[in-house]
C-alpha cells in the first residue's frame, strides 16, 4: 500500500470519530437549554415529566427519521437523553412494585431511564401511598396483561387513592418469562414464582413439569431471590423460579429455559401515578371509575352514553365495592381527553346514571410496547 493512501476502514472511523464529537457538542448544547426549561418550570410549578411533551418529542424524532436506524432504537435513544434531562431539571424518584427485578422494575427503567431514582416499594398499594403523599413523584403499576386481565390489587388501591392521585401515563411491556436454576432441568422439583405467572406459563408448565410443586411468592423477583437462597442452603433442593432474565442475572440463577410464556405475544400493561394532571396530547385515554344504581339497564345506560357520542371503550373491567355486598365498581378507558369541552359534556351525561362516577385521569396513548 502506498504510504499516502489511507485505510478505508481508517477514514470511516475518521468519519465516525468527527460526527462523535459534534453529537456530544450537540447533546450538551441541548444540556444547557434542557437547564433553562427546568428553571422556567420550577419557577412557574410546572411538572418536570410532562408526557404529552414526551409523545410530541418521541413522534417529531420519528417524523424526521429518514433511516436506515430504525424508530426504535432512536426511541430508546431519546429516552436515556430525556432521563438525563430529568436529572439536569430536578432529580425525579419514581416508584414502583419491588423489589429490584421485578416487570415493573424493568417497565420503570426502560420507560424513565436511568438518570434517575428508583425506590422499591414492595407492594403496589405502598406505590399509591407513596405517590399521594409525594414522597416520590411518579408510581409505576401494573394494571392489565394481555393473558391474565385485570390486576386487582391496582384495581382495588384506585378504591382507596382515587380522590388522591392522577392516572398520568400508560407503559407496555413485552413480558417474557424464564424457568430460572442452578441445578440441571430434570432436577427441578418446587417451582417459586408469583400467580400470575404461573397463570401465563400454565400450559408449558403442565408439560414439562406437571409434578413439580408450585410455590406462590409476592412477585416474581422475590421468587428468584427465595429459589436461590433455598438452592444456596441446599444444592440438592430442586429450587426454581419463574421470572425474568434480568432477575436472574441479580440474584444469580441461571436460565433453563427462556420465553415460557404460553403466549408469544403477552404485553402487560402499566400506569404511571402522579398528583399532576396531563395536557391534551392529540391521542389521549381517559380512565372512568364508577358504579351503577341498583335498576336493570342502569350499567347499559352508562356505556350507551359513550356509544351515542361515538366514543370507544378500549377496556372495561370491575371489583367489588368493597362497601355493600354484590355492588360493584366499574372501570373503563375511553378515547379522548376531559379537558375537551365535548368529552367533559360526555361525562357529564354519563355522571347522570351513576351513584358515583370519578375521573381517574386522562393521559397520552402508548403507541409502542417496550
Amino acid at each position: 500500500m502506498n504510504n499516502t493512501d489511507q485505510d478505508p476502514l481508517e477514514e470511516f472511523r475518521n468519519g465516525i470519530d468527527k460526527i462523535d464529537r459534534q453529537l456530544v457538542d450537540l447533546i450538551n448544547q441541548r444540556a444547557k437549554l434542557v437547564v433553562e426549561v427546568g428553571n422556567h418550570k420550577r419557577a412557574k410549578g410546572v411538572p418536570i415529566y410532562a408526557p404529552h411533551r414526551e409523545s410530541a418529542v418521541l413522534a417529531k424524532i420519528q417524523g424526521f427519521n429518514e433511516g436506515p436506524i430504525g424508530n426504535a432504537t432512536l426511541e430508546a435513544v431519546y429516552r436515556e437523553l430525556m432521563s438525563g434531562s430529568f436529572a439536569l431539571e430536578q432529580p425525579l424518584r419514581i416508584g414502583y412494585l419491588g423489589p429490584v427485578g421485578t416487570y415493573s422494575h424493568l417497565a420503570a427503567t426502560k420507560h424513565f431511564g436511568s438518570s434517575v431514582a428508583f425506590e422499591d416499594l414492595h407492594a403496589i398499594e405502598g406505590v399509591f401511598e407513596e405517590v399521594s403523599r409525594g414522597h416520590v413523584d411518579y408510581g409505576m403499576v401494573p394494571i392489565e396483561n394481555s393473558t391474565g386481565g385485570g390486576i386487582t390489587e391496582t384495581l382495588d388501591a384506585f378504591l382507596t387513592y382515587h380522590d388522591r392521585l392522577n392516572i398520568y401515563g400508560e407503559v407496555q411491556l413485552a413480558v417474557h418469562f424464564s424457568l430460572l436454576a442452578n441445578c440441571k432441568p430434570k432436577l427441578v422439583k418446587r417451582i417459586y414464582s408469583k400467580a400470575e405467572a404461573f397463570s401465563q406459563c400454565r400450559g408449558w408448565l403442565a408439560t414439562q413439569y406437571p409434578h413439580a410443586e408450585q410455590i406462590a411468592a409476592e412477585s416474581t423477583a422475590a421468587a428468584v431471590e427465595r429459589a436461590k437462597g433455598e438452592y444456596d442452603e441446599d444444592p440438592s433442593s430442586g429450587a426454581a423460579a419463574i421470572g425474568s432474565s434480568l432477575a436472574g442475572e441479580i440474584y444469580g440463577l441461571h436460565p433453563l429455559f427462556e420465553q415460557i410464556e404460553d403466549r408469544q405475544t403477552n404485553i402487560t400493561r402499566f400506569l404511571i401515578l402522579s398528583k399532576n394532571e396531563t395536557e391534551i396530547s392529540g391521542s389521549d385515554k381517559t380512565s372512568i371509575m364508577f358504579t351503577t344504581e341498583d335498576r336493570p339497564g342502569s350499567l347499559v345506560d352508562v356505556l350507551n352514553v359513550f356509544k351515542r357520542n361515538s366514543i370507544n371503550l378500549t377496556h372495561i373491567d370491575k371489583r367489588p365495592s368493597l362497601a355493600v355486598n354484590w355492588d360493584y365498581t366499574f372501570f373503563i378507558d375511553t378515547i379522548g381527553h376531559r379537558k375537551e369541552s365535548k368529552f367533559a359534556e360526555i361525562i357529564g351525561e354519563a355522571r347522570a346514571h351513576c351513584k358515583e362516577l370519578t375521573v381517574l385521569g386522562s393521559f397520552p396513548r402508548s403507541k409502542r410496547t417496550l
